[in-house]
Parts: structure tokens; sequence; C-alpha cells
């Protein structure tokens, strides 16, 4: 009876509560059990002496440097966030991080939040993006596989199979249809200014989706580490 009169003020903390679950591993700050931050993200590093891309997921790290690819486990910190695996060792906090490979060290490191859709896309496999703005739209291409375009900043979205492509000197094609619907791109080997964030890619693309025409910039995606 005691008990059952306790619950209503120390149903967390009270014998009589539900068995309390195990917490999930920790995301990509220091030991904190904080379930809004599990989903992995992709980060770019800018340094002083060079840059590398990380991805974090719930108690670890990718780091891609150079030629060479690791996994950190994540340790404790005092403060921000902390990753480690035999001579490589990532300290973060903010925008901010440094990042030792041995004898090597990047310091001054500070995040570019606009490269990270296209390293994103690249870590996932993609062959070719290319995006626009007004409205703002994107397309990637896994060649021979699929193709998803994404447009009006995101309440349109048109996945293909099998896109059919062309490649030489000057320009890459590549066109799909499906339930009615007609997709092609032309990348000329043109450079090309997003009109809003001046970022500078190596290809002017044109998009045509049925009867709506879009202009914008792409760059074709190398996957170096496999």
């Amino acid at each position: 009876m005691r008990c059952l009169l306790a619950l209503p003020l120390l149903l967390s903390l009270s014998a009589c509560a539900a068995p309390a679950q195990t917490p999930p591993p920790p995301g990509d700050q220091p030991l904190r059990a904080d379930p809004t931050r599990y989903a992995a993200r992709t980060l770019v590093y800018e340094c002083r002496d060079g840059e590398f891309i990380a991805r974090t997921g719930p108690g670890e790290m990718a780091v891609w440097v150079e030629d060479r690819y690791a996994v950190l486990s994540q340790v404790r910190s005092g403060s921000g966030a902390k990753y480690q695996e035999g001579d490589i060792l990532f300290w973060s906090k903010g925008d901010e991080a440094i990042l030792d490979v041995g004898t090597r060290s990047y310091r001054e490191c500070r995040l570019n939040p606009a490269r990270v859709p296209w390293e994103d896309a690249r870590r996932r496999g993609i062959d070719f993006r290319a995006a626009g703005n007004e409205p703002g739209w994107h397309v990637e291409v896994r060649e021979g596989d699929r193709l998803l375009f994404i447009g009006d900043y995101g309440a349109t979205r048109k996945m293909f199979d099998q896109p059919v492509s062309a490649h030489d000197a000057q320009r890459s094609t590549w066109s799909a249809s499906l339930d009615g619907d007609l997709i092609e791109i032309t990348a000329e080997w043109v450079e090309c200014q997003d009109t809003m964030s001046g970022a500078r890619y190596p290809m002017s693309v044109e998009l045509r989706l049925n009867e709506n025409h879009y202009r914008g910039c792409g760059m074709q995606l190398e996957h170096p580490w496999e």
C-alpha cells in the first residue's frame, strides 16, 4: 500500500515504476545521452594546412583524410567532443576542431556547411550531383541504378530507375522516364557559379522535368576510398 501511495510522486524513481530502459549509446557529444543527436551527420572541416571529412554516428566517427580512412571511438572529454583510435585523435567544440593523424596535425579547422550535401552524396555512392535555386532543387545520379530529383524546396520528389547516360569530353547527359514523367539532364564542362552562395563548380547544368526547365551547377563525384 505504501508503494502505491508513493507512485504518483515518484513514478520514475519508485520501485513500483516500470524497469528503467537502458539508455541508447551517446551521439556526437561527449558521453551525453541526447537522442536528438543520434542521426549520422557528415561534417566538412577546412583547416589551415588541409581539410578532412568526418561522419558521426552513435558513439563513433568515420574520418577521411587524404588517402586514409579510419573509424574512431568516442572517449570521455572534459569539454567538447573527443574521438580516438590508435594514432588518430579528433577533438571539436562548436564549429572548430583539431585532428592529429600520426605525426600530422590539422589545426585551425572550421566547418564548411555549404560543402556538406556534396560530400554526403559522395559517401553515399552518388556519381553526379547538381543543384540550383529559385526554386531550390537538386538531383543525384547513381550510374546504372537510380536518379533522384527533389524540387520546390523539397515539395517535389521524383525517383527514376535505370537512367540512360552518355559521356564525352564536353558534356554528360542522363535521361529516364517513369509513369509519364520524363527527365533529361545535360551537364557541360563549363565553370558555374551558384547564384546564391557564390560557390564555383566545374559543370553547368540544364535539367528538364516534363514541361519544367531548371538551370544550376553540378559536379561528378569520385570515390577515392573504394
